[in-house]
């Protein structure tokens, strides 16, 4: 015989009888959530539980203070920074990595970066240029140490390259244009390269900058300490 099932039970759950309040703790990040309304919800219960949080921490070491006594030493508490706070990322290069540092040894830049040689730059331009183009190598000239302007004339490139060779300059940078308005640079490492080429837009020379200032004699430098 089947038994029948009392009625009574059925589509119920087993009601609360201690009265105990379960908070679930929310596990899912909000910000993947598509819904905007579930969203923002989700988001109120994390604040609601990071404060939950925050308070109970305080409770206990308001109570670990008053089991130690007023003259007891108290734990001071550690001030959340970047650097503490950061996660551990295996692909960070360290300090003091050996392979790194012969590297950077080996490096064909590494004697312009220990200043045991100084770049001494070349600025050309594309045959026949317009008068606006000079205004940009001004600018150039004035923004670069050690840079010199000679006219393209009817060289080619690789009989500017050899020039250049020959006066001891390490870079050789030709500018290109398009409707009286420079759009492009070339600049080749000396002797053996790399060679790179830059897109150029929107310049405005220097002149043409409302308040600008005057250039000094010091040489510009680029710190580029604590980027990560």
């Amino acid at each position: 015989m089947v038994k029948k099932k009392a009625k009574t039970l059925e589509g119920k759950r087993p009601s609360n009888t201690a009265g105990v309040t379960r908070n679930k703790v929310v596990t899912i990040n909000p910000g993947r959530i598509k819904n905007k309304l579930k969203r923002s919800e989700m988001y109120g219960k994390y604040l609601l539980q990071k404060r939950a949080m925050k308070k109970e921490a305080r409770k206990k070491r308001a109570i670990e203070a008053a089991a130690l006594g007023e003259d007891a030493e108290k734990p001071k508490q550690t001030q959340k920074t970047l650097e503490n706070t950061r996660e551990y990322e295996e692909t960070v290069v360290k300090e003091d990595d050996q392979e790194v540092i012969a590297d950077e040894t080996e490096d064909e830049f590494a004697q312009y970066f220990s200043d045991v040689k100084r770049p001494k730059m070349c600025i050309t331009t594309r045959p026949r240029p317009s008068g606006e183009l000079f205004l940009f190598i001004q600018d150039l000239l004035q923004m670069i140490p050690n840079s010199y302007f000679y006219p393209r004339k009817s060289f080619t490139v690789k009989e500017m390259v050899e020039e250049c060779k020959t006066k001891d300059f390490t870079h050789l940078i030709v500018l290109s244009e398009k409707s009286k308005v420079c759009n492009g640079m070339i600049i080749s490492h000396l002797p053996t390269g790399p060679t790179a080429f830059f897109k150029v837009s929107n310049v405005v020379p220097g002149h043409l900058i409302p308040d600008h200032g005057t250039k000094t004699s010091h040489i510009p430098e680029l710190n580029l300490n604590g980027f990560r």
